[in-house]
């Protein structure tokens, strides 16, 4: 019996993931408890350990200069 293999696709790159303090070092004249409270796309590891995407946190930038 012959099994359907199914295509592996690569994940795209993201950039690397950032902290708070990071995240508030790229945006400028934020706190880290700031970029907590209103950057969206955070991935919660722990209640205390929160992280970004690099590439969501620009996007997420120029849509605000943008509109």
């Amino acid at each position: 019996m012959k099994r359907d293999v199914l295509a592996m696709v690569a994940p795209v790159d993201r950039g690397p993931l950032l902290g708070p303090d990071a995240v508030a070092e790229l945006i400028g004249g934020v706190t880290a408890a700031w970029v907590r409270k209103h950057v969206p796309g955070k991935i919660v590891l722990t209640r205390q350990n929160v992280r970004w995407y690099r590439a969501d946190v620009e996007a997420w930038l120029e849509s605000r200069r943008r509109g």
